[in-house]
């Protein structure tokens, strides 16, 4: 009886749908304004863009209907299998599956459904071409606005394309250059002993409408793989105390910095149109920063000297300095695109 119950509780464990689904689903209905919508005894009123209806996940259909004056359509649609019911195949034997074949939490319902008003016809239809989505061939060009005023780093104008694989994998390279000087506290040295300089690069792998997470049908959403390579030139300036036998003096001194910078990070997107070619393509992720930091004219000697701390700029600075910091941070990425799809 012992084993037996241990056994329950393992299949319970690994049963991905009927943990993770809730009893019901969640439905967005996107219809013209003041429709009427008529769901299991209930009616709602579209009155901007959508409402939402929560079915009971079942083996039958999902059924209501639309009003809209004189206008009145009844709608059914079939239950399709849950995605995360397949995570059953992460576990031990596939024992997920024998409780949730076993649980209507394994069904769900198509996330978004879009109605339009057949004035011809005095009905409600349902239009073949609702979201925008992207097709192979397609290419899209954007820049990243936000790289022209880094406050943090050095401004860059940046250019970029992406190319669609397939109607959903597609690959994009970015190219950055820098063309403003460096913003910021610390960034001005009083001596130029080289030119501030610098390049990217960025390119990325996504996947689009893996997911739905966006009540917004026309939206097509991506999980996407970035990897950035970044190298900067630049002067900084420092402080710092040196100790030479009963002596104690403080030197000033401006270090040629060579940055390199490797960022991977694994991100999710939504990529939003604004009328027919243009979009804004919105991010967020996070991932992995490696520096590499060289000075080569250096004079300051860490095991020596102590740096001085120049109201507040002093965490800025010591990352600039070789061998201070540890190199490896972890990295958040937010952000938005924008560009033309031609």
């Amino acid at each position: 009886m012992h084993k037996l119950l241990l056994l329950v509780c393992f299949c319970f464990l690994c049963s991905c749908a009927t943990i993770l689904n809730g009893k019901k689903d969640k439905v967005y209905i996107h219809a013209p304004k003041n429709t009427k919508v008529k769901f299991e005894g209930d009616e709602l009123i579209v009155k901007e863009d959508h409402v939402i209806i929560f079915p009971t996940r079942s083996r039958d259909s999902l059924k209501f209907e639309l009003s809209n004056d004189s206008i009145s359509t009844e709608f059914a649609y079939r239950k399709r299998t849950s995605g995360i019911f397949y995570l059953n195949f992460l576990s031990p034997y596939y024992l997920g599956f024998i409780v949730d074949f076993t649980n209507p939490s394994r069904f769900s319902y198509k996330r978004n459904f879009i109605f339009e008003i057949d004035s011809t016809q005095n009905t409600f239809y349902s239009p073949n071409n609702e979201p925008i989505h992207f097709k192979r061939n397609d290419i899209f060009v954007y820049t990243t606005p936000l790289k022209a005023m880094d406050v943090f780093s050095q401004p860059m104008l940046t250019l970029g394309a992406e190319y669609f694989v397939t109607d959903r994998l597609s690959l994009s390279a970015e190219y950055g250059t820098v063309f403003s000087k460096r913003l910021g506290s610390g960034r001005n040295p009083k001596i130029k002993l080289v030119k501030n300089k610098g390049r990217s690069f960025r390119y990325e792998l996504k996947y689009y409408n893996l997911l739905s997470i966006s009540s917004n049908p026309r939206v097509n959403e991506y999980i996407g793989l970035e990897s950035r390579f970044i190298r900067y030139q630049f002067n900084e300036d420092i402080s710092f105390r040196r100790d030479a036998e009963d002596i104690s003096y403080i030197i000033d001194e401006t270090l040629v910095v060579r940055k390199s910078v490797n960022i991977f990070n694994i991100k999710y997107g939504l990529n939003y149109p604004i009328g027919k070619n243009y979009f804004i393509d919105l991010y967020s992720g996070f991932g992995v920063r490696l520096f590499d930091i060289k000075n080569v004219n250096r004079n300051y000697n860490p095991e020596t000297d102590t740096l001085i701390d120049d109201r507040g700029h002093f965490d800025y600075r010591r990352r600039n300095i070789e061998g201070l910091n540890n190199n490896n941070h972890f990295n958040f990425t937010l952000g938005f695109k924008f560009g033309y799809k031609f």
